[in-house]
């Protein structure tokens, strides 16, 4: 065992960037939850124990609605989002009739029946592997952890860990709600043994600007619980007991990039060129109303994806009434004052949640979601139409449509949007003479149609997250798959070309809205390779716009032409970082 004082370097794998400084502290997994006590009920004590059980779901349910609140505030989007999925589950009949009927035949306390069905469903999904399930796995028992806890807590008190302020924790894996519920002044960092770059936790923490570095062993950092210790977790480096020296030189580090993060924002402008003269757009992308107010804030030029189905957080979509809509949309519209706004219909269903039950669907990836699912629920989705179409007097509204796999989806979209917009008419209602409908491109099929599917729509959106994700039969939702997930891969990079260059043909506009949109490595390969609207996270715009106005277009192109020769993902990440790196930590 090493020396307690001596100072120790551990490498993992980055999750989200940031330079924490504090104190380790070891978050023990909660042990009541694994083995309750078993208690013998009788038939005149089940309506009680339902009640019970049905009091631990309502308080769970409270508790992910004052953590949502918290999160608005925070402005933490997408953990605001993450955590509606837990609220869906508590919706879900496998926790509610179907745990009651479990409860009424054992005749056992519910956390016995509880835990007993669980770990069932639990060891199904542990089987299945693949990300998708492990994260699943992850959702589950965090839930499964929190009702369990509101059970015990009705008899025991509160079971709360207090965790000390300037922390870095330090456990085996991350529950969302635990990296979700932490104020940024308790909590400035985590280290797990177990956790992927995309899982709702590295999502939640890159939300929320906390560093986090994976795949380093508990049992190697336990040793030093209550150390000092620095997360570099741009690096992925965890530094135990630094010298002052090193301790100096990441408290300057931090303090320096704070300052050029103030200066970027101070500098950028409006519109945006290259060096040469050639104007990209940037946009942003957006999911909720607190954050309309951060487009004046970045100079974003617009909205390039809202996600529409946010705006429904907390309750189910079918009950989203029209006029709701209506209202929502039209404080959208009223905010951005005339910029572009590229509404994105609901993306649900699959492993979006929300809609689907989340118990029942199989492979929630390759599942009915996203236009598949509107296309199916013609109720729901005509709603949207409805009052998005009623909006569109109110500025410039595009509608995009996603997931799209096959042109005949986008024309049965299509064919409806113009049924709904004939009945707004026969109604009374004054529409938009017209409203740019475009397809959101995220799988192969998409892309390898998208000369037809350009022919048909008004602008396309590249959404890259799941495009990598598909094509490369991986995603990041665990540290297993991550090695597989390369945005810098050959195929991807000639699928964005070819989208480009199939697009121009019809003259149908191209925008990329995935991550790849927010990191200033990948902007100038981006140019190269003709994208000339980018839609990224708003706290990226500064970054992305200073990268812009720091290259050349021919250069860029002449980049872009290098790497489409190149045989593999690592070649290319290497060229990139050599040529820009540099330029990047300059503007950063």
């Amino acid at each position: 065992m090493p020396k307690v004082l001596e100072e120790v370097l551990f490498k993992g794998i980055s999750i989200s960037k940031g330079i924490a400084i504090g104190r380790l502290f070891f978050l023990r997994k909660e042990e009541l939850a694994l083995s309750p006590a078993e208690v013998s009920i009788t038939f005149s004590e089940v309506e009680k124990e339902v009640k019970r059980y049905r009091s631990a779901i309502h308080i769970s349910r409270d508790d992910l609605n004052d953590l949502q609140r918290f999160l608005a505030r925070e402005g933490s989007t997408e953990a605001i989002a993450i955590i509606d999925t837990h609220i869906q589950m508590l919706e879900d009949p496998f926790l509610t009739t179907f745990m009651e009927k479990k409860i009424r035949e054992c005749l056992k306390n519910a956390e016995v029946v509880f835990c007993s069905v669980i770990s069932s469903y639990e060891k199904g999904l542990a089987k299945e592997g693949g990300s998708v399930f492990k994260q699943r796995l992850l959702d589950v028992r965090d839930i499964s952890e929190r009702i369990l806890g509101n059970l015990h807590s009705n008899r025991h008190g509160s079971t709360e860990v207090v965790i000390p302020k300037d922390s870095v924790v330090f456990t085996e894996e991350l529950a969302p709600s635990t990296i979700a519920k932490v104020s940024k002044e308790q909590v400035l960092g985590f280290i797990t043994e177990r956790g992927g770059v995309a899982s709702h936790s590295a999502l939640i923490a890159r939300s929320k600007s906390l560093a986090y570095v994976s795949n380093i062993g508990v049992d190697m950092l336990y040793p030093f619980n209550s150390c000092t210790v620095i997360i570099d977790g741009g690096a992925g480096d965890v530094i135990i007991n630094p010298s002052s020296k090193v301790l100096y030189k990441y408290k300057r580090k931090k303090e320096q990039h704070k300052r050029r993060q103030s200066q970027v924002v101070r500098d950028i402008t409006k519109q945006t060129q290259t060096v040469d003269g050639v104007q990209i757009s940037v946009l942003a992308n957006i999911e909720n109303l607190s954050d309309l107010d951060l487009l004046t804030f970045y100079k974003a030029e617009g909205i390039g994806l809202f996600r529409s189905e946010y705006l429904c957080l907390g309750r189910g979509f079918h009950t989203f009434s029209e006029e709701e809509q209506f209202a929502l949309y039209r404080q959208v519209m009223e905010k951005v004052k005339g910029l572009p706004v590229v509404f994105r219909v609901f993306d649900v269903g699959g492993d979006k949640g929300g809609v689907v039950p989340y118990f029942s669907e199989p492979n929630p990836a390759l599942g009915c979601r996203a236009i598949r699912y509107l296309l199916r629920n013609k109720e729901m989705f005509t709603l949207q139409l409805r009052a998005l179409l009623r909006v569109g007097l109110e500025g410039d509204l595009h509608i995009l449509l996603p997931l799209i796999s096959d042109v005949s989806e986008l024309l049965q979209a299509k064919e409806l949007v113009q049924e709904v917009a004939i009945g707004l008419c026969s109604e009374g209602y004054e529409i938009a003479k017209e409203i740019p409908i475009g397809a959101m491109l995220e799988v192969p099929s998409a892309v390898l149609t998208c000369g037809l599917i350009a022919r048909e729509c008004d602008f396309l959106s590249i959404g890259t997250n799941d495009l990598i994700q598909y094509t490369l039969a991986a995603d990041r939702a665990t540290q297993d798959s991550h090695s597989f997930y390369q945005p810098t891969h050959p195929s991807i990079i000639w699928m964005i070309r070819y989208i480009v260059e199939e697009a121009a043909k019809s003259d149908t506009s191209v925008s990329l809205c995935g991550e790849m949109a927010s990191d200033p490595l990948m902007v100038p390969l981006l140019i190269g390779l003709g994208i000339r609207k980018l839609s990224c996270t708003s706290r990226y715009i500064p970054l992305v716009k200073k990268m812009i106005e720091r290259v050349y277009l021919k250069g860029s192109e002449d980049v872009a032409e290098e790497i489409l020769k190149m045989e593999n993902h690592e070649q290319i990440n290497t060229f990139l970082k050599e040529k820009y790196q540099k330029l990047v930590f300059e503007i950063s």
